[in-house]
């Protein structure tokens, strides 16, 4: 089916392209005849070769940053006759000042203008390039090869002067050019070069890099003879990964040593452990961490070394580009009426660096000038020298020789930082961004705001870090602990965040629609393939924007700039209408609204569940059916729902029709045959059934309490018993979806679909067995009487867990295993009858007599022979038919979705026959639950025990992907951690039988420590989230408006093992250093609770308060009880900074990047005044970010999102089934060892992947590289596969941070690739970097980290450095493994190790550890326990040697220390008669100078 559609493809990407031009120049503006005076031939800026379809737009983003022309805004393009070639193009001598913009500068009327005048209208405009258009339009008027594009300067409107000078400012904001050719763009702007020949030419080339065994050829094999070059580390500390170390998080993530950078290291302990150097004037290459190749200096230094000298310059470079200068509007701006009369559009203030005296400018249509003005005195006239330009910048050099000094400096500074990064983005994507979170450590900055995170790294990576790097300038600046000095005075922030319209931009007109918007993408032709990627491209950027456009309305909510809809009701009831965007708190909207959930936990949890099941409808893209563009928003403790609107729903009833379900609690429930055809073909795909309801569907005490709400309200409502009247006899209806679920006709005539709150069924095991529940939870609880009292509740009657539904992932296992047994079941009868009709035929042969049977014999055997002969026609046969019975059985297994639902009528006296069929159905979903009780969960427990399967998770999010991967809800995280403690008791009990000799054997695999951990981490991150929730939004959310303190004493409580005493931090705070803040310091940083009424003090608790609340919290939502964390016996097991990460992500807090004091007692500060809570302050507290769940996501789950940043969305999925096939197949053909077409077909979704969402920083970008890096890997060709892998990583970084799950696998994987092509230097900080980011996600018992230890003590192994080899075999030694031959194995080498460094008796000592494992795992007869043993008679007989020789050796040092006793006394007792003998002399010459 796939093939028609890859041969359209095909066909459609060897289609010829546009034509190709070249030569293409710009001319300089156009100047008034006979004014000349320069030869703009030689200005000119060359273009590159470009096709006819490049937007013109492209064109003028290009020019945006040439030198002398990146200051134009408001101007066109007009094409010319082509030039002279032979003339040379812009060389960068260009003055300062552009002399083509000033009085004799033609400032033409804009075309658009030009069309209102008749006289105009005639006239041709064919040769202007249309701004919103490509080139293909101009190619009929005359664009050729040689063609020139003319900039005509044009006229300002009061809009266009508000857009220049906003281009202004950025400009000298540290945007200053530094290109002056635009066909040279990569070498000025130091944008990194893609890798050249990412592939092999053919399946020749691959072919060629394998051996005669098929196997790909080592290329390193004559590298691999010298010796290794592998970082070296002098002091034992920095050996081993500290991941408590979070103040120099950055560098660890990076894998980096940072005293290389930081501390006073000698030059040459940065170079190579070998110390080789290169010959002068022989230019070596060095390659860097992604695997590219660089010109090396004359000594072969590394690029820490590197790095410490050119940062200081960047830094540098970096302030100069940055002028100190304010342009704002002025106080006297507006223009008065007179002034406006005389054309008069704004008044600025400009003052430049150093000086004292503002200058005022008067912009005009034509330009700007000086004026007369002072900041007294309002005179807009032309000054004596007016300095006139069409351009402000322009303007201020010509006015203010400061300015002008400035900014050639900056221009200067720009060019030079350039050609820096140039040198330096050559190591990679993942370099750069290291690059830019480690810059603020260095010296150059003077001015604490530019070094801050907001400038650097913040701005590059999208998902904003829990970690906020602290630059050594706010260090070191005067009063840094209160941070002021990285704030500085800006204008123009000023001027934008007064003109702040939250994302509505009003000069388009009418607020966008969004609903049409993404309805009109949806519907927009698919097909062929190009109409399929712009279909995907407009649905990701309309999604994209209205993501973008929620994240800013909800951000102006929370700060009060937007008025509710209804202000006279409670603020809980209160919803927002702006930017066509409908926001709303995910709350209890009261009983008068049809729902089943009840309550704010449960209305949260619903809309969660809302959106997840609008995202699988957005993927499915049936036609016909339409969903809303949704966004959840969680902000400072309050959860927000952003829809767009549907279309008729805000202008009354008659606008829109309700066809399906019910909006209005006691109304029947409504019903439409076409849209219900619709979606049961929808929702049988989804396994979904067609199940009757009753019409009035809720319980006579549920309506009889919402008659009396209706009667308490003073609000008009519709009569029910009105509506009850119109609708048909039929007491049931037949419904497919939930039946909360609404599905309504809108004013575009669309049919949408509404609070579609679950696909699967209410999980059985989260039912009271009363009400038809599984009962597995109540036998749990009654078999374990020492549960914790009071935390877990008795009782499952909790409104939430009406909404705890079955995966969907389990819902499709248990159909494919009973479809699995289905088929066995089938295919075994079929063998049965067939076998009974081959009995039967021959019992009838053995009847017959004679000839006849004989005769029948004879055919029978031709006929077998004709029917062997046809090997299809028995295969045909073989293949099982899908007849009747075998669809209506996969029918049979579609599921209610809408049983075991609270105040729903029951069908029993309505429809008997539809009440029978409800009790099957719910004997299926308790069979569902039994399954996932019985089966899944232990298949978890026993795939962690045994290691087998994927790569296990890393943290609390791989965690929840890997559960919800097995179908498995993170609500039994509480099962799993009680099946984990059950496995650790057996292994301890196995443990003490075998040191008390009483059993002979032992099971490989222990269950790891870390998954228990890692269970009751996620499980307290996720109740401290609800808990913190709960916490800022109490006494009217109070504690949201100045969360500081409330964050940081909560933190401190969770990575604390317990509270100090008043006597404790009182002797803390005396020990705190001088420049450290005090209690009163804190107190006198603002007026934190004055004014404040009696019930308004913030919820600050102690350490107990809050993980009372906490464990309580678990007890409900998990069913468990804690037993390492907050248990003073376990201490030894909590991990402390995992725990404080997850917390941050979960809540979006962002804290200061420094090492915290966990574990230790810890101070909640709190109450009338801000008090320095410890270990983590109020002032660590950077930012709260929001989260967003997007319905369109590429993953689900909450992303943290910066405000203001578009970049930072989460990423969405693309709608384009193209990229995903291709993906597919290239797997497929990978799988098959056809390499090359893999890697076409891998590159190809690569590019289609990245024509969609316009950028390269989307995971399905990161999945196509990571394939393009694993063939190539396989292929031989390790260098491309490193480099494929290296910008993998480095997109990664940007789209998820630096301490993602995935960057742990990536990392390993580069250091495998790296260190097999030879690259070990870099592959061992790889291998850091992962070592580094499991300890901080999963704590030091990571399964994974014991294993990782060991390689690298391989790795030094191998190049023969054994103290280093030691220093990680030990480290790896002293971590609990899961895997007891990994521990032997360990121990051999460890043995090995110390036999090299002559300690024969600790070798004997490892190796009688490694041999007993192999004895008892693998027994006496295996190969690795009889080399084992030679190793320990060989270990043995050396210790023995060494020990007599040892003793010799001790009797020699004992004779020789007596000998050398013997003579010190001696020595001792001439130098005494010495000094006594000097001393008498001196006696007897003071005697006689006293005569």
């Amino acid at each position: 089916s796939e093939a028609p559609a890859q041969e359209e493809k095909e066909g459609e990407m060897q289609d010829q392209g546009p034509p190709v031009l070249k030569n293409l120049c710009i001319l300089p503006p156009l100047q008034k005849a006979g004014t000349l005076e320069r030869n703009e031939v030689i200005d000119r800026v060359p273009l590159p070769p470009i096709r006819s379809e490049e937007p013109v737009s492209s064109i003028r983003a290009a020019l945006a940053d040439v030198c002398g022309y990146s200051h134009l805004t408001n101007y066109r393009f007009e094409l010319q006759k082509p030039l002279d070639s032979s003339v040379a193009g812009n060389q960068g001598d260009l003055p300062i000042v552009s002399p083509y913009t000033g009085v004799n500068a033609v400032v033409s009327i804009p075309v658009a203008l030009q069309s209102l005048d008749d006289e105009q209208q005639s006239k041709d405009h064919s040769l202007v390039l249309d701004d919103y258009g490509d080139l293909s339009s101009l190619m009929e008027g005359g664009l050729q090869d040689g063609s020139a594009f003319r900039i005509v300067l044009e006229r300002y409107d009061a809009a266009q002067i508000r857009d220049h000078v906003t281009r202004t400012r950025s400009l000298i904001a540290g945007n200053a050019p530094a290109v002056v050719s635009l066909d040279d763009v990569s070498d000025d702007k130091g944008i990194p070069a893609e890798p050249e020949n990412t592939e092999p030419a053919d399946e020749k080339a691959i072919g060629e890099n394998k051996d005669k065994d098929g196997q790909p050829k080592d290329k390193n094999e004559e590298k691999k003879e010298e010796k290794m070059k592998l970082p070296t580390y002098p002091n034992v500390g920095s050996t081993i990964v500290n991941s408590k170390d979070l103040k120099n998080f950055y560098y660890h993530a990076c894998g980096e040593n940072p005293d290389l950078y930081l501390g006073d290291v000698p030059k040459q302990a940065t170079k190579f452990e070998n110390g080789s150097k290169k010959k002068k004037g022989k230019k070596g290459k060095g390659q860097a961490q992604n695997g590219t190749e660089k010109e090396d200096t004359d000594e072969d230094v590394q690029v820490e070394q590197e790095m410490r000298e050119l940062i200081p310059k960047l830094n540098q470079l970096e302030e100069k580009t940055k002028l100190d200068c304010s342009i704002r509007f002025s106080a006297f701006h507006p223009p008065p009426r007179s002034r406006k009369m005389l054309g008069d559009l704004a008044y600025l203030e400009v003052k430049p660096p150093g000086e004292s005296k503002s200058i005022h400018i008067t912009a005009i249509p034509t330009g700007f000038y000086v004026n007369k003005s002072t900041d007294a005195k309002f005179d807009p006239s032309p000054a004596a020298k007016a300095c006139f330009s069409h351009e402000l910048l322009d303007c201020l050099l010509q006015a203010s020789s400061s300015f002008f000094t400035a900014w050639k400096s900056a221009l200067e500074a720009s060019k030079t930082r350039s050609k820096l990064m140039a040198r330096l983005n050559a190591d990679g994507h993942f370099a750069c961004l290291f690059r830019v979170a480690i810059r603020g450590d260095f010296d150059g900055y003077t001015k604490p705001s530019i070094a801050s995170a907001d400038e650097g790294i913040d701005a590059l990576v999208h998902s904003p870090s829990w970690m906020v790097p602290m630059s050594k300038a706010a260090l070191e600046s005067e009063d840094s602990w209160n941070k002021n000095g990285m704030h500085s005075a800006n204008y123009a922030k000023t001027e934008d965040d007064l003109a702040n319209t939250f994302g509505v931009d009003f000069r388009n007109g009418n607020s966008r629609d969004w609903n049409e918007e993404l309805q009109m993408a949806r519907e927009m032709p698919d097909s062929s393939l190009v109409e399929r990627v712009d279909r995907a491209r407009v649905i990701n950027k309309v999604l994209s924007d209205f993501g973008e456009a929620s994240l800013m309305g909800i951000k102006a909510i929370s700060d009060g700039q937007i008025a509710p809809m209804n202000p006279n009701e409670p603020s809980r009831s209160q919803v927002f209408l702006h930017n066509n965007i409908f926001f709303s708190r995910a709350i209890d909207a009261g009983i008068e609204t049809f729902k089943i959930a009840k309550g704010d936990k449960a209305a949260r949890k619903s809309a969660s569940r809302d959106i997840h099941c609008l995202g699988a409808l957005h993927r499915m893209e049936k036609d016909g059916l339409y969903t809303l563009a949704t966004v959840l928003i969680d902000y400072l403790g309050t959860r927000f729902v952003c829809q767009s609107i549907l279309p008729g729903i805000l202008n009354g009833e008659k606008s829109h029709s309700l066809l399906y379900g019910s909006v209005e609690a006691g109304l029947p429930l409504s019903w439409d045959k076409d849209m219900h055809e619709l979606l049961e073909e929808t929702m049988g795909k989804m396994w979904i059934a067609n199940r009757p309801l009753p019409r009035e569907p809720l319980t006579d005490e549920r309506m009889a309490a919402i008659k009396e709400a209706k009667s308490a309200s003073p609000l008009p409502g519709m009569s029910s018993e009105e509506e009850k009247k119109e609708e048909p006899a039929e007491p049931t209806v037949d419904m497919c979806t939930p039946i909360e679920a609404k599905g309504i006709k809108g004013s575009d005539e669309r049919k949408y679909v509404l609070d579609m709150t679950r696909l699967t069924p209410r999980d059985a095991n989260w039912v009271e067995k009363e009400k038809g529940g599984t009962g597995n939870w109540g036998a749990i609880q009654s078999s374990s009487p020492n549960k914790k009292s009071g935390v877990i509740p008795t009782s499952l009657d909790d409104d939430e867990w009406t909404l705890a539904v079955l995966r969907p992932e389990l819902v499709n296992s248990y159909s494919q295993f009973l479809i699995g047994t289905y088929a066995r079941e089938k295919k075994a009868k079929r063998d049965a009858e067939e076998k009974a009709k081959e009995t039967a035929e021959s019992s009838e042969k053995d009847e017959k007599s004679g000839e006849e049977a004989g005769a029948k014999d004879e055919a029978e055997k031709d006929n077998k022979e004709a029917t062997k002969e046809s090997p299809d026609a028995k295969e045909e046969k073989d293949l099982p038919s899908i007849n009747d019975d075998d669809l209506d059985y996969i029918k049979s297994l579609r599921l209610n979705v809408n049983i075991f639902l609270p105040d729903i009528k029951s069908l029993e006296g309505i429809d008997d026959e539809a009440f029978a069929q409800q009790k099957k159905d719910e004997e299926v979903v308790r069979d569902v639950s039994n399954f996932l009780w019985e089966r899944v969960l232990p298949g978890i427990t026993s795939q962690m025990r045994t290691a087998t399967g994927q790569q296990p998770p890393h943290d609390g999010k791989s965690l929840t992907d890997f559960l919800h991967q097995n179908g498995v809800n993170c609500r039994y995280l509480g099962r799993l951690a009680d099946m984990a403690q059950a496995e650790e008791k057996k292994d301890a009990e196995e443990l003490e039988l075998a040191k008390k000799g009483m059993t002979t054997g032992m099971a490989r695999n222990s269950m790891p420590e870390c998954w228990l951990e890692l269970l009751e981490c996620e499980m307290v991150a996720r109740a401290a989230k609800h808990v913190l929730d709960r916490y800022l939004t109490m006494n009217g959310g109070i504690a949201a408006s100045h969360p500081a303190q409330t964050v940081a004493s909560f933190l401190s409580a969770i990575v604390s093992s317990g509270e100090e005493s008043a006597a404790q931090t009182e002797n803390r705070a005396a020990k705190q250093n001088e420049n450290e803040p005090d209690e009163e310091d804190y107190s006198a940083l603002t007026l934190y609770d004055a004014g404040a009424i009696d019930d308004g003090t913030m919820p600050i608790r102690g350490r107990t308060g809050i993980w009372n609340d906490i464990e309580e919290e678990i007890g409900r939502r998990f069913r468990y009880s804690l037993t390492i964390f907050n248990r003073p016996a376990k201490a030894n097991r909590t991990i402390y900074i995992p725990l404080l990460r997850r917390v941050c992500q979960k809540a979006g807090v962002r804290l200061a990047a420094k090492s915290y004091e966990t574990g230790s007692k810890c101070y909640c500060g709190g109450g009338q005044n801000l008090a320095p809570s410890y270990p983590i302050s109020p002032l660590d507290v950077v930012d709260i970010v929001p989260l967003m769940k997007h319905s369109a996501a590429h993953s689900g789950g909450f992303t943290p999102c910066a405000p203001g940043n578009p970049s930072s969305l989460p990423a969405l999925h693309i709608s384009l089934p193209d990229a995903r096939q291709t993906l597919e197949s290239a797997h497929v053909h990978h799988s098959g060892k056809a390499l090359s077409r893999a890697l076409e077909l891998a590159q190809e979704a690569c590019a289609l992947y990245q024509r969609v969402a316009e950028s390269s920083t989307h995971p399905g970008v990161v999945r196509c590289l990571d394939l393009m890096a694993s063939i190539l890997f396989e292929a031989g060709e390790h260098g491309l596969a490193a480099a494929n892998q290296a910008r993998s990583l480095g997109l990664l970084v940007q789209v998820n941070g630096f301490d993602s799950p995935d960057a742990i696998n990536v990392h390993l994987l580069l250091f495998q690739m790296l260190f097999t092509g030879g690259k070990n230097y870099e592959a061992i900080k790889h291998m850091r970097a992962a070592i580094f980011l499991m300890e901080l996600m999963g704590g030091p018992s990571h399964m994974e980290i014991v294993n990782a230890y060991h390689k690298l003590g391989s790795v030094y192994q191998t190049a023969k450095e054994p103290q280093l080899a030691l220093r990680f075999f030990q480290e790896a030694a002293s971590r609990k493994s899961s895997d007891r031959l990994l521990e032997s194995m360990i121990s051999k080498s460890l043995a090995a190790v110390l036999s090299q460094v002559g300690d024969f008796k600790g070798a004997l000592e490892e190796e009688k550890k490694a041999n007993n494992v192999f004895t008892k795992l693998l027994g006496k007869d295996h190969q690795l326990t009889k080399q084992s043993d030679q190793q320990l008679q060989l270990f043995a007989a050396a210790a023995v040697q060494q020990g007599n020789k040892a003793v010799k050796d001790i009797k020699s040092l004992e004779e020789e220390a007596v000998a050398d006793a013997i003579a010190s006394e001696l020595e001792a007792e001439e130098a005494a008669e010495e000094a006594r003998q000097k001393k008498r002399n001196n006696g007897k010459k003071k005697k006689k100078g006293r005569k």
